[in-house]
């Protein structure tokens, strides 16, 4: 018997529609990592009192400084912290992403202009606590966590802290991370992509670039989809035999 062209259309309609099918979760992503489009995406904070802010930076000056930095490392900007009149402040540069159960690796460049002679790291980001605090940090964060905390309950993972004996200055240097553990632990929670920046001492400048989650091989698809697709080549095979 002839195969029907219109069923074998219909059936390959149906494959080609399965193949577009999404996984069961959309695979975690940093939007605009690269700051080509601003702070689009994007959410910068300053701790009341604080003097500058996160600010887009290109060539090789700090924005409102005018010390020597390095260019940013892809595109044409980057996102650097900086002070005009050198005050103390702690800043703050986040987004916010869904985990889904996938193998990734988080990774981004990083900046770092320390113009103290060294780094003095409490247990906290308030540039105005009594000790010296001259530090940089990326961390992850649970959802709803206030986006200064160091606390442990809000801390997920940290991926970067500068340490007391660190270069003052260095960068941009990549910096990769496996979050494959972490996405999987907090599958479809709305997670926070924190860096800040706290000095006390002297100016610091945290630039910031190349922001990206990569995903390890292809997300599995959702069970339905593989259902509809074993259905439809099952259909498909019967349809060849008669």
């Amino acid at each position: 018997m002839q195969i029907r062209p219109r069923l074998v259309t219909s059936l390959l309609s149906v494959l080609l529609g399965l193949s577009a099918l999404p996984a069961a979760h959309a695979a975690p992503a940093i939007m605009n990592g690269g700051f080509e489009s601003g702070f689009a995406n994007w959410t910068t904070l300053d701790q009341t009192g604080s003097e500058g802010t996160f600010y887009l930076q290109s060539g090789t000056t700090s924005p409102t400084t005018g010390l020597a930095v390095a260019a940013p490392p892809e595109g044409s900007q980057a996102a650097m912290s900086d002070a005009g009149l050198g005050g103390p402040g702690t800043h703050v540069l986040y987004q916010d992403f869904v985990a889904s159960a996938v193998g990734a690796t988080l990774s981004f460049e990083l900046f770092i202009g320390n113009r103290a002679n060294n780094f003095y790291t409490p247990a906290t980001l308030d540039f105005a606590t009594a000790a010296i605090n001259q530090q940089a940090r990326v961390d992850i964060l649970k959802a709803g966590a206030d986006a200064f905390s160091v606390d442990s309950g809000d801390i997920l993972m940290t991926l970067y802290q500068t340490q007391v004996g660190d270069a003052p200055v260095s960068g941009y240097t990549t910096i990769t991370r496996d979050i494959t553990a972490l996405l999987a632990t907090h599958n479809g929670e709305t997670l926070r992509l924190r860096f800040a920046e706290a000095d006390n001492l002297d100016v610091f400048q945290l630039g910031v670039d190349n922001v990206r989650i990569e995903i390890q091989g292809n997300p599995v698809p959702e069970p339905a989809s593989v259902l509809l697709l074993v259905g439809a080549l099952g259909a498909l095979t019967i349809t060849r035999r008669r």
